[in-house]
């Protein structure tokens, strides 16, 4: 047999010494197939190196796996040089690695109706189920995949439903935060948010508003300034925060590149951090780590998060359709050099 062609299955029955039907449904795991025959097709199979033709496979029978999931990114969130993006795709790569099931990445138009993507893949059959990431409080893609009772999950909740898989961050996400804050005896705190539509910074704001009024704070529509993701907005909302009138002494951001941008920005202003102000972040990258000062920030392991995107995904694909158990995640507070006593 040449090497250069690709073994097919009358190969494998050849080897194996069956006929092309007893090999396929041997390969198959037929149950009225006799586990020795299955096996002796397996070898034979692993000797001249054959490898299934899925993409046939599912023209003849629509109910076979891909072995692939699906990741589709809206041109307006690309965040490819978010190290926190970086480290969720890796943890996505690798536990799907870890499954067998190989990753699907692809883009869908700014423009386009953004269901029309996930679509067009369930249409042609590419993928098995859905990682959907950046989640908006009303989703049109979670709604879509819920009505068409597709596998998928979720990186975020939405604000009015809960009946499909879901990682996301606890509900009091920004309360250790806040407590830290006010036991070094700040009162006037603000806060740097992300763009209010999608649904995680949403639900940080409501974290931080609560947090906040627990502890008798009041906090006016003036102390919170919506940002994009990136540090140069943080730049400018911190730098529009700390020329008023009546500055905070303490900026919360709800990303540490929002908040890397508002050192920036007080360094810039001539204050010290944390003697002038203190501030803190969200997710710990690399960065809050590596800068001076050390950032204080809530620590979500990304990678794990990806990983368990995947995990909550493969009951679901199983299932044939979304299961709904959501997981919420604690973020851990970690105290750097970039917190300290309230001026006096």
């Amino acid at each position: 047999m040449s090497t250069s062609k690709r073994p097919t299955l009358k190969d494998v029955a050849r080897e194996a010494g069956l006929s092309v039907t007893q090999a396929s449904r041997a390969l198959n795991g037929h149950s009225d197939v006799a586990d020795a025959t299955k096996e002796r097709a397996a070898k034979a199979a692993s000797k001249i190196g054959y490898v299934p033709n899925l993409s046939a496979r599912r023209l003849k029978s629509p109910n076979v796996g891909t072995g692939t999931i699906g990741l589709i990114l809206a041109g307006e969130t690309l965040r490819f040089s978010d190290p926190f993006f970086g480290e969720l795709l890796s943890g996505i790569v690798q536990e799907a690695g870890q499954n067998k099931l190989e990753l699907q990445m692809s883009t869908s138009s700014q423009d386009e109706d953004p269901t029309h993507a996930y679509e067009s893949a369930i249409l042609h059959k590419r993928v098995d189920g859905f990682v959907v990431v950046r989640t908006t409080l009303d989703d049109p893609r979670i709604r879509f995949l819920r009505e068409k009772q597709y596998p998928f999950v979720a990186f975020g909740r939405l604000d009015k439903a809960s009946d499909f898989p879901a990682v996301d961050e606890s509900d009091d996400a920004m309360l250790p935060a806040v407590d830290h804050l006010v036991s070094l005896g700040h009162r006037q705190i603000a806060c740097i948010s992300e763009p209010a539509r999608f649904s995680k910074a949403t639900f940080r704001l409501r974290s931080f508003f609560r947090a906040t009024k627990a502890h008798g704070l009041t906090v006016s529509k003036d102390d919170v300034i919506e940002a994009g993701f990136h540090e140069d907005s943080g730049y400018e909302c911190a730098k529009a925060l700390l020329t008023r009138a009546n500055p905070p002494t303490a900026i919360v951001s709800l990303n540490d590149l929002l908040a890397l941008g508002a050192l920036r920005a007080a360094l810039d202003l001539g204050l010290e951090v944390p003697r002038d102000l203190s501030l803190t972040g969200f997710d710990d990258i690399e960065a809050a780590r590596l800068i001076s000062p050390g950032l204080t920030t809530l620590r979500q392991d990304a990678h794990e998060i990806g990983s368990q995107l995947i995990q909550h995904l493969i009951p679901s694909i199983k299932a044939g359709a979304p299961r709904s158990d959501q997981v919420l995640i604690k973020p851990e507070l970690v105290i750097r050099e970039s917190t300290g006593p309230v001026p006096t």
